[in-house]
């Protein structure tokens, strides 16, 4: 229990290091929630070197939606919260990451491959019922900034 806690301890404080400031309320627990689904053996050998950064990206989609959920503020014209888009899309995204992931052979460039297959998705949730308000759609938008970012700091270093 110990040691568990210890090693969440040092991914918060890895990951946090990567924002701007201190992390927001709630982020902690989304870095410790996401972290189980992107471990390295899930992200294999082509995203693992970015296990943090996609930790981060899914975690500040968790922690925001979590924050919308937890308001009545935050209830669309049919009267439901739009933090279960944001959910709904974040999984979407998810599922997308595990799938380029999965891909065998690996592709050459991984976080190319996963803002493709992230443009497919969002081409495929545009054309889909169920997000009157846009919130996930804006959800995979920043999703996909927030890769684009990802892949031109590599290209910087």
């Amino acid at each position: 229990m110990i040691l568990a806690r210890w090693s969440q301890d040092r991914l918060v404080r890895r990951v946090s290091a990567l924002m701007d400031g201190p992390p927001p309320e709630g982020l902690r627990a989304a870095i410790i929630e996401t972290s189980e689904g992107l471990t390295p053996r899930a992200l294999g050998p082509g995203l693992r070197p970015y296990r943090d950064e996609l930790i981060l990206i899914f975690a500040r989609q968790l922690a925001d939606a979590n924050r919308r959920l937890s308001s009545s503020h935050w209830a669309s014209g049919s009267g439901s919260n739009v933090g279960h888009d944001v959910l709904r899309a974040r999984h979407g995204a998810l599922e997308t990451l595990r799938r380029v992931a999965a891909l065998r052979p690996p592709p050459r460039d991984p976080l190319g491959a996963l803002l493709t297959a992230l443009e497919d998705l969002m081409t495929a949730h545009r054309q889909a019922w169920g997000d009157d308000d846009g919130y996930g759609i804006a959800t995979l938008g920043e999703i996909r900034r927030d890769v684009e970012r990802l892949i031109a700091a590599g290209r910087r270093a």
